[in-house]
């Protein structure tokens, strides 16, 4: 009978024991769970960020190319007007005004309105007025 009872005692502490391994066994698992599943979260917020911030980057490089090309269209014009205003430089430096104004003033006077108009005309040419002029849209808000 005491081997019976010692047996059953055991029985028991084992049958104690297999239950409690058991249970810590199924909260880690339960625990693991819940680990992968945050690290799969995870893993979809990163990819997520990864393309939006692969897409800023394109952005970014074709913004930085149409400013490339707009600096390389502006330093042509530039050039090309810088070489006209060389040109009338030059044009003016040929001319002795003195000795004309004292020689034939109406025919300097002629020559004078001829060159005001021309380059009138050549500087309207080269800063184009109307390359400002854009549509201008009203973001102002409203207050109460």
């Amino acid at each position: 009978m005491k081997l019976a009872v010692f047996l059953g005692v055991c029985v028991l502490a084992l049958g104690s024991a297999f239950m409690g391994y058991y249970l810590i066994t199924a909260a880690q698992m339960e625990k693991l769970e819940i680990e992968l599943q945050t690290a799969i979260n995870n893993q979809q917020v990163l990819e997520n960020t990864i393309k939006q911030q692969n897409e800023q980057i394109k952005k970014a490089l074709e913004q930085a190319k149409k400013t490339a090309q707009q600096i390389q269209t502006l330093n042509t014009q530039y050039s090309v007007s810088q070489a006209q205003v060389t040109k009338l430089r030059n044009k003016f430096a040929n001319f002795n005004l003195e000795g004309m104004a004292l020689t034939d003033p109406v025919v300097l006077e002629g020559k004078v309105n001829r060159a005001s108009a021309r380059v009138v005309e050549n500087l309207t040419t080269i800063t184009n007025p109307e390359q400002f002029d854009e549509e201008i849209t009203d973001n102002t808000a409203t207050t109460n």
